[in-house]
């Protein structure tokens, strides 16, 4: 009988996780418990931030594994000489993006608290990635302005300091995105652009329907991981 397992993605401001069997499941950080957890046989964590909530699921769970960037893993083969310097969310979602494109060209975007972009060769050899302030970031880094307001509207020329400012900074994300797809489709023409992220369904009317949406990369990399460990 195959074993049960979980699969926990912990980020900056949420905590998001799934079974081999069921949908995805998401908690706030602030309003996590790990009573929401099911029992699983094994538990696959990826985490970024609070790790206080990490060794509080393996003290409540057995058989707990903490996912930790490696140099090469699989057909990842990454760019960093240190490779504990990449978080291990981009990690996995390199891994996801392999495992939906397998021996392609590959850009992946993911927009979360910060926007994080990769690129991979077919290869599968990293070719280095960018790190850019995501929404909330963005909109809070002008004190006069700022904001903590993450709606996404129109991103037109406006007459009031408060919606320009929404409106500017919603430029801005959706320029520096659109740039790093254009910059990727000129030099692998045939590469496949992903793009993963909570807000990403609010932007992607705006963004070339080339590019694929796929939710929830870094917990297909943990189980990607997963199977082939073993």
């Amino acid at each position: 009988m195959s074993q049960s397992r979980t699969y926990i993605d912990i980020g900056n401001s949420a905590v998001k996780w799934r079974t081999n069997e069921s949908e995805v499941f998401s908690k706030n950080i602030d309003g996590f418990s790990i009573k929401s957890l099911p029992n699983s046989d094994v538990f696959w964590i990826s985490s970024v931030a609070y790790p206080d909530t990490v060794n509080s699921i393996k003290k409540h769970f057995t058989n707990v594994h903490e996912v930790q960037s490696l140099r090469e893993f699989g057909k990842l083969i990454l760019s960093y000489d240190d490779p504990s310097e990449l978080g291990v969310d981009r990690f996995l979602a390199m891994l996801g993006a392999q495992l939906h494109f397998p021996d392609k060209d590959l850009l992946i975007i993911d927009v979360g608290s910060a926007i994080t972009v990769d690129v991979i060769k077919s290869s599968g050899h990293h070719q280095g990635g960018l790190i850019m302030p995501g929404l909330k970031a963005l909109r809070l880094s002008f004190k006069k302005f700022s904001t903590t307001c993450q709606t996404l509207e129109s991103f037109s020329i406006k007459n009031n300091t408060k919606e320009a400012w929404s409106s500017g900074t919603h430029a801005m994300l959706l320029a520096s995105i659109n740039q790093q797809i254009s910059e990727f489709k000129l030099k692998y023409p045939v590469g496949e652009a992903l793009i993963s992220g909570g807000i990403v369904k609010e932007i992607l009317k705006d963004l070339p329907k080339s590019i694929n949406y796929i939710d929830n990369l870094v917990l297909d990399g943990l189980e990607s991981y997963s199977e082939i460990v073993g």
